[in-house]
This record gives structure tokens, sequence and C-alpha cells, in this order.
């Protein structure tokens, strides 16, 4: 009797930090950041009395993710947000949206180029909103209805969320889980091949729009293929951002030489020479992973160093020149110089990040800290128990779900993989499947989640001047959610009798 009270006990302390986290996301009743920490705090909370985990273990835990947060994943966000602002300081970002709006006059095409391809581009090199407000904004601007703008936006930010912000909610999981990077980037391309592909079809009912299959599937067949590559043999950095180039190569190709249609107007130099810091990224990341010799300098010795955190036996490896964060400052600093960027430019954009990720460092190593203290008390563990015994072999089925939850909380991939990541390889010991498949499960599904997240929800009515009207986006996104989120879960419990490696 005893014994199964403390188990109880020991279950609601599990339980309750994510109860409360659920509750003030969802209820606003404090900032984000706020809640985070308090969450943390609950956590040490109970792994201290419940779980008699030793203080050290919990400081080792807070230092393991403070250390894991700021490299690399804060640094590539903070890198992705500067280029960005920068972009915009010098006015690039107009010679951007010309360049794309010109290609053609017909509303499902500007939707595919502007929410389907720039959106993922932007989701791919700064992430935060911008893939979702800048879209609606544009596509406002050339006489798609407010909700029309939204929605196609919305739609548009799933599959990308997965590699955002140069690959970071990939990191993250790999840091979590201490699974291969690579592997988990190769092996969520896979799992969102077929979701990718009914993204345009999305985007077609919704605007009651004509289209050819071969246009809208194209689209969806050359973006998946892009990112499936890309995700397998260079990593999580480029999915998002070479997938959209291919995918408007593609446009521009079908609307050429299928449709004999003029995809020429008003392209100007000074517009193509607004792309140039994504070109350098895309560029340096390309040399930095396939060059050998570059490679190996990057990740030696005395460019490259380990830190041992012997208390809690793991190792973290830093190559400050070989990680994305760096190479996307060094892209947008020369790309700024090729713009004719000046001082103050930089000084804009670069006050204007370090403003904007302020909360995040406080939210993203919060939940590191979380997660690693949840992890070593036993707590994951308990949980993946408990789950396995309500859904039993069904568990993968419904492990995008779980991924998704935590989209819809946190607002992003990489805060629902920092929730759910650890959980969801605990899952896969228990039920006998590969923890890299369900590990990348959660990454899958949080893409979906991204379509209802209230963060989502609110930038998309902000970007169409319709504040208050979250509730009449969550009301007409929903059954595209649930049915991408079926269509995920059914490939994810397919895959699972497939993929058994570990």
């Amino acid at each position: 009797m005893i014994g199964d009270y403390k188990e109880l006990l020991k279950l609601l302390s599990a339980i309750i930090p994510l109860f409360w986290l659920c509750y003030a996301l969802v209820s606003r009743i404090i900032k984000p950041y706020i809640a985070c920490i308090i969450s943390l705090f609950i956590t040490i909370l109970g792994a201290v009395s419940l779980w008699n985990t030793s203080t050290d273990i919990i400081y080792w835990c807070i230092i393991d993710g403070i250390i894991s947060s700021l490299y690399p994943i804060i640094w590539t966000i903070f890198g992705a947000l500067f280029t960005y602002r920068l972009i915009c300081e010098v006015g690039a970002i107009e010679g951007i949206k010309r360049s794309l709006s010109s290609l053609s006059d017909r509303k499902i095409i500007q939707a595919l180029i502007i929410a389907f391809c720039f959106g993922a581009l932007l989701e791919g090199i700064a992430g935060f909103g911008t893939s979702v407000i800048v879209p609606s904004a544009i596509l406002l601007s050339l006489g798609f209805t407010p909700y029309q703008s939204a929605i196609v936006s919305l739609l548009s930010n799933t599959v990308p969320v997965a590699y955002a912000a140069i690959g970071v909610p990939v990191v993250a999981l790999a840091r979590i889980t201490n699974l291969p990077l690579k592997n988990l980037s190769g092996v969520i391309g896979l799992q969102l091949f077929p979701v990718t592909l009914i993204i345009p079809f999305f985007i077609k009912k919704f605007l009651k729009e004509s289209a050819n299959v071969s246009l809208l599937l194209g689209s969806g067949i050359v973006f998946a293929i892009t990112q499936s590559l890309v995700s397998w043999y260079v990593g999580p950095e480029l999915p998002a951002i070479l997938a959209p180039f291919s995918t408007i190569g593609f446009l521009i190709f079908y609307l050429k030489v299928i449709e004999k249609e003029d995809t020429n107007k008003k392209l100007y130099r000074e517009d193509l020479r607004s792309w140039m810091p994504y070109i350098l990224i895309i560029s340096l990341i390309l040399i930095t992973r396939f060059s050998k010799g570059i490679n190996k300098l990057l990740t030696s010795y005395p460019l490259s160093f380990t830190l041992a955190l012997e208390m809690i036996g793991k190792t973290i490896k830093i190559d400050p020149l070989y990680t994305p964060g760096t190479i996307i400052m060094l892209s947008a600093i020369i790309g700024g110089l090729l713009m004719k960027a000046k001082t103050k430019d930089y000084k804009k954009a670069l006050s204007g990040a370090l403003i904007q990720i302020l909360p995040t460092i406080s939210i993203i190593t919060s939940m590191m800290a979380m997660a690693n203290i949840m992890s070593y008390a036993g707590m994951t563990k308990l949980l993946a128990i408990k789950l396995i015994q309500v859904f039993g072999s069904f568990y993968p089925l419904v492990s995008p779900f779980l991924g998704a939850v935590g989209t819809f909380l946190g607002g992003s991939d990489t805060a629902s993989n920092l929730l759910f990541g650890t959980l969801q390889t605990e899952a896969g010991k228990n039920v006998g499947v590969s923890v890299i498949w369900l590990a990348s499960a959660n990454a899958s599904g949080a893409t979906g989640g991204k379509l209802i997240s209230l963060q989502n929800l609110t930038l998309a009515v902000s970007g169409i001047n319709k504040k208050g009207e979250e509730g009449n986006l969550m009301r007409l996104v929903f059954p595209y959610t649930l049915l991408y989120l079926v269509f995920m879960g059914l490939t994810i419990y397919i895959g699972a009798r497939i993929f058994i490696y570990h």
C-alpha cells in the first residue's frame, strides 16, 4: 500500500511540471520564459524530495542544460535572427519579395512560391514566426483575402519546422537524447516525405483554385526528395533551405516549359543581389560539410575541444568555427558588405536580434535543464512506461501527437523535442521499436502541431491585421491538423515495423 502511494507521488511529480507548463502557456497568465523557469523549479523539488536525486546531479544537469543551450542552439538562432534583421535593415527583403511575386499572376502559383517555398526558406534561415508573418503580408498585398493569406501561410509552415533556423530542432533533439545527429536528421526527412506531398493539395483545397495534379504533386515531390536527400547526406542545416530553392526551380520550369508562361517579369540585378547572404550560408555549409580537409581542420584541436561533465557521465564537443551559428554570422557579415550595408545597419540588426533572443535563452535553457533532470531522476522512464501500458504496441501510432502537443504548447519544434524527446526514446526501448525512429517521430509530429500553436496563430492574425481572430483561424485549420497528424501517425506506425535499427 505504501509502495503504491509512493509510486503515485512519483508519477505526479513527473506529470505536474508538464501540466503546469500546459496551463501557464495556454492561459497566458505569465510570460512563457517565467513559466518555464517555474516548471524547472517544480521538477527540481520533485527530483530531490521524491526521487532522492542528489544536489550535485541537479547542479550538473543545469550546467549541462546551459552549455548545451548556448552552444550551438542559441548561437545558431542568434545568427539566423541577425541575418534576417540585417536583410530587412538594408531593404533587401523588398528585393526578395519582388523577385518572388513577379514570377506569376496566378494565385495558386503565388501561394506555392511565397508561402510554400519562401516561407520554408524563412523558416530554415530564421524561424521565430518570420515564416508566417512575412508570407501572410506579401500574399495580402498581392490581393489574397486576409484569411487566405493567413491560412495558406500556416499550412505551409509545417514540414520545414523540423529543420528551422539551420536545423536547431534536430540539434536540440540530438543533444537531449544523445542520439547521432545525422541519423536523426535523415530519419526525420524520411518520415516527412509523405506529408510533404499533401501540403500543396491542402493549399489548393483551401484556395479553391484550379491547378493540374502534376503541378501540385511535382511541387511536393521535388520538395520532399530534396529535403530527404539533404537531410541524409548533408545534415539538418540545409533541408529547409535547399528544398525551397529546388521547388522554385521546378515551378519556373513548369511555368516556362509546360504552360509557356512568361517568368521573367521585372527581375532586377539589385533584387537578385538581395539573396546573397542566403547563397553564402548554403555555400559555406556545403563546403565545410563535404570538404574533408576543411572539415578535419575545423573539428580538430585546437579549433575544436571537449568539455567533460564527469558527474553525469557526459562529454560535450565544442566546434566554434564549424558550428552553423558561426557560419551564418560570417555569411551575414560578408553578404551585408556585398549589399552595401552601413555600420548602423549592423548595429541595429545586432541589437534587435539580441533583444529578441533574450526570452528564448531563458526558455531553452530551462527546458533543457528540466529534461536533463527528469531523465537522470527516472521521471521520463516512468512516464514512458505508463504510456506504453495505455497504448501498448500502438504507441508509435500516437507518438507524433505527443510531438504536436509539445509544439502547440511551446510554439516550436525545438521546445517539443526538449520536452518529449527523451520520453519518446524511453518509450521506444519499452515497446521494442527503434529509439531513433521514435525520437524522430517527435520532431516530425511536432510539425503538425505548428498549425494550431498559439504563437503561430497570433503571428498570422498580426500579419493580416486581424488581431483577436485566433479562434476563427484555429477552427479553420484544425481539420487540416487532424488529417496531417493521422497521416503522420500511420507513417510512423508502419515505419516502426520496417526500420528496426537502434
